[in-house]
């Protein structure tokens, strides 16, 4: 899985607002329920779905972003627990600095001029940048 900052950029979003964390991602196809075409169409865009959103909020759990969601990998698929996620301070710092759309494309257009690839801390730096400019 290749990181997305826009995929975790929703993510961040989706609990601070509580809305269900997992909307997008299908359910697991049943095999007895359709032809084998139809069956492996239907397991592979669940597993690339289920990839993206369970993976990305992994890093943002492991990263210390946010609180209450255990993402498990299983041999095959993620299954997870959660209890009353959250951001942590972290969390809504790294929101903060990345909510705006105006600000957050400036930061993304920022990193791609100066060759720069996004991580948590480039970001961070970036954004200051981007909102210095603003208040100019």
């Amino acid at each position: 899985m290749k990181r997305d900052w826009d995929v975790i950029r929703k993510q961040l979003i989706d609990v601070e607002e509580e809305n269900d964390l997992f909307l997008g991602v299908p359910s697991e196809p049943k095999w007895e329920a359709q032809s084998e075409p139809v069956f492996l169409k239907e397991l592979e865009e669940y597993r690339t779905t289920s990839s993206r959103v369970f993976g990305h909020f992994e890093l943002l759990v492991n990263a210390g972003y946010i609180d209450g969601l255990e993402i498990i990998r299983t041999w095959n698929s993620f299954a997870f627990s959660r209890n009353n996620p959250r951001l942590t301070m972290a969390g809504h710092d790294l929101l903060d600095t990345i909510r705006s759309k105006p600000v957050w494309e400036k930061i993304k257009i920022n990193a791609k001029e100066k060759g720069i690839e996004l991580t948590f801390d480039a970001i961070k730096a970036l954004g200051a940048l981007v909102l210095k400019s603003l208040l100019e």
